[in-house]
């Protein structure tokens, strides 16, 4: 029988979905949100949802409006540093992101629920009650899931075989106490042809590329 085990150290699995957003659809992402939820880490399971308005600080100077949302919600803090340091400073369109990433506010103790019917809707919310603050993502109108392998050179951090199972979203927003953000998802190129930018990835796994080293917590 031939080997069916891959090589590699698995750095998590879970699910990871996203959901990006434009107030342009010929301008910048005016906000980029994830959600994590890891089923196994070398930092135990555990939730983490994370979104940044303004991502690449485009606002003038002086502008008179309210600071940019920066704020991220985890149930398990050495797991949210770990996939923020290890993961999201390395994924594509959060790379030149720094200075949203190094202000974003990280909030422990948050409790996290999930509703919808998997197929008109699907949310995932998380509520620190001890701040008053609460984040949700929700995605509708779900397609067909598909299923992918992407080799390391390719994926997100450039260093890890990642594998999981896809269905994007028709639509998507994203609430942060209670206020829709602005903007909308838009077309792009995806894995599979043009989707909008937001999907969810089920059952994903990062495994290590042999000798590649990841930011610990």
């Amino acid at each position: 029988m031939a080997d069916v085990v891959r090589p590699g150290k698995v750095d998590w699995t879970g699910d990871n979905p996203f959901i990006y957003l434009k107030t342009d659809p010929a301008g910048d992402w005016s906000a980029l949100s994830l959600f994590f939820r890891v089923t196994a880490s070398d930092f135990g399971p555990g939730s983490l949802v994370l979104t940044i308005e303004d991502p690449y600080d485009k606002r003038a100077e002086g502008a008179d409006a309210p600071a940019p949302v920066r704020l991220a919600l985890t149930d398990n803090e050495p797991l949210a540093h770990f996939l923020i340091d290890g993961f999201v400073r390395r994924f594509v369109l959060f790379r030149p992101a720094t200075a949203a990433l190094d202000a974003l506010e990280l909030v422990g103790g948050a409790a996290f629920t999930t509703q919808g019917d998997g197929a008109t809707m699907h949310t995932e919310s998380a509520r620190a009650e001890e701040r008053g603050l609460s984040l949700a993502m929700t995605w509708e109108d779900l397609d067909t899931p598909f299923a992918v392998d992407v080799p390391g050179p390719q994926s997100g951090t450039g260093q890890h075989e990642m594998f999981s199972v896809f269905r994007t979203a028709g639509a998507a927003h994203v609430t942060v106490n209670d206020a829709v953000l602005p903007g909308s998802t838009v077309e792009r190129d995806f894995l599979n042809g043009p989707a909008q930018s937001a999907a969810l990835a089920l059952s994903e796994t990062w495994v290590r590329d042999g000798g590649a080293e990841v930011a610990q917590a």
